[in-house]
Formats: structure tokens, sequence, C-alpha cells
């Protein structure tokens, strides 16, 4: 006869009579992480350097279908690449990793970008908004570097 106490907390313990709770499948895994990441890398194919990636740090919201969805510039140089090519991926990775980053949890989603439908854009806005609470439409407007994280 066992007893809670005999048990060890996270251990294997005794056999149950109960099903083993299923693992999730690596897609329920990636939709999780970029359900639970709100930034993440986006890479675009560069038009000022033909054949060379170009990325950006990228806020992505997600519709209906857990698609992500982005709030872009026209003047930002990844939409003048996506207007060129539409293909891309976007990178998300596990927050918060104590330690080693190349143990966390990461996903690479890789397809076309594409412009939301105009029948779907106040939707795509909306979510996208609840999601980056902070996000105002007026910020930065004109902002015009590209420039980074510079030190001098």
């Amino acid at each position: 006869m066992t007893t809670s106490s005999s048990r060890k907390h996270a251990g294997p313990g005794p056999a149950s009579d109960q099903p083993p709770v299923p693992e999730p499948t690596f897609a329920e895994r990636a939709r999780t992480l970029v359900y639970l990441g709100r930034m993440g890398s986006l890479s675009t194919l560069s038009r000022e350097q033909p054949g060379f990636p170009f990325g950006s740090v990228m806020p992505h919201g997600l519709d209906d279908h857990g698609r992500p969805s982005f709030l872009i510039s026209t003047m930002a140089m990844h939409t003048q690449n996506l207007q060129a090519d539409p293909r891309a991926s976007l990178l998300v990775t596990q927050e918060d990793t104590e330690g080693e980053p190349l143990g966390a949890s990461r996903v690479t989603l890789v397809g076309n970008v594409l412009p939301v439908p105009n029948t779907e854009l106040p939707e795509a806005r909306k979510l996208y908004q609840l999601r980056h609470y902070s996000f105002s439409s007026v910020t930065l407007r004109g902002a015009r570097s590209r420039a980074t994280n510079c030190r001098t």
C-alpha cells in the first residue's frame, strides 16, 4: 500500500491506474512557443545586397489560425524587401533562458509574408494591439534611422 507521503515530488512514483498524460506534439509545442513569444527575428531577402538575408527584430501578433501578423511601416527596409520578394522566416525563441541559450526552445517559421486582406484588416489590427497593449499608432512616426544598438 502506497501513501502520498512515501512518494517523492516529481519522482516516478508507483505505477498508477491512471492513463499517462500524453506529451504535446512538436506542432503543439511550436504553436505554444509562437503564442508565448511576442518578438521574433524576421529575416527577409535583401534588396540592397541581393542574395543575402536581412534580419529585423519584429513584434508579431497572431490571427485566429495562429499565423503571425506584423504591423510594419512602408519606410522599413524589411517592408521594402518583402515588397520585392515575400519569402521570409520568423525565428521565435524561448524567453528568459538562464544559462545556455542554445538549450532554449526555438522555432523558425518559413513562408511568404503577404498583405492582410482589407476585409480582415480591422480584426488583425485589433488582435495585434491586444497582444502589444503599449502600441500607439503615433509612436516613432518619421523615424528613419536603421542603426540599432550603436556604440561609439
